[in-house]
């Protein structure tokens, strides 16, 4: 499989909160997702074509937040990127290659959730350690034999590009260049992460803050 962005993840504080503005962007109402246990967080799902989705990450409140993820989407003070996520079914490979490279990857992580349906799906995913991009470096996902999100969502936009900034560009650009992964890297003072989606009602740009693009997950 050619690397390819699997999904968006857009950190809310709160999930209703989160749909709402999702339908206020994009005229389409995303979809429960489930909770991740351990995680302290929940999500819902909105189509963007072509195998791709966007992520409504939120705090569980049925869930303890204590040093969860959960917990540190609850400082963000408006629904902002966090990082993206891309597909590749060669996770094990991948992990040899970051080690090459210098870097700390952590998996391939069995992972799981149940959907509102009562289907269990069950991914791997691979994280990046040994860096300072933060959410500029994403994090790689195997679906395995899950049917993928996308699947069984409403479309709500098209996904036109993912671009990103960073001071350390000279870094970044290489990696995920040799990654083959699909975005455009700009040098800039600030990190930052935008992407660019096209909706019933033109074209929208979601982007980081500080506080979501510094959240780490290796």
């Amino acid at each position: 499989m050619v690397p390819r962005i699997d999904h968006l993840m857009w950190g809310v504080t709160d999930l209703d909160t989160g749909v709402r503005a999702a339908e206020e962007l994009f005229g389409v109402t995303p979809v429960p997702g489930g909770s991740h246990p351990g995680l302290g967080t929940r999500n819902a799902l909105l189509g963007l074509g072509d195998g791709v989705y966007l992520e409504i990450l939120a705090p569980d409140p049925a869930q303890s937040l204590a040093g969860t993820l959960g917990e540190t989407l609850r400082l963000l003070r408006a629904p902002a990127l966090v990082t993206f996520a891309v597909a590749s079914d060669q996770l094990a490979v991948l992990a040899d290659d970051l080690r090459v490279r210098g870097y700390r990857p952590r998996g391939p992580v069995p992972t799981q959730r149940t959907t509102p349906a009562g289907e269990l799906l069950a991914w791997d995913l691979l994280f990046v350690g040994g860096h300072s991009f933060g959410g500029l470096c994403p994090f790689f996902i195997d679906w395995r034999d899950s049917p993928h999100p996308s699947a069984t969502v409403p479309v709500g936009a098209r996904l036109q590009d993912v671009a990103l900034g960073s001071p350390d560009s000279d870094l970044l650009a290489p990696l995920l260049a040799d990654l083959r992964i699909p975005v455009t890297v700009t040098r800039d003072a600030e990190p930052w992460l935008r992407a660019t989606l096209t909706g019933a009602f033109g074209d929208v740009v979601l982007s980081s803050v500080d506080a979501s693009i510094a959240m780490r997950f290796a």
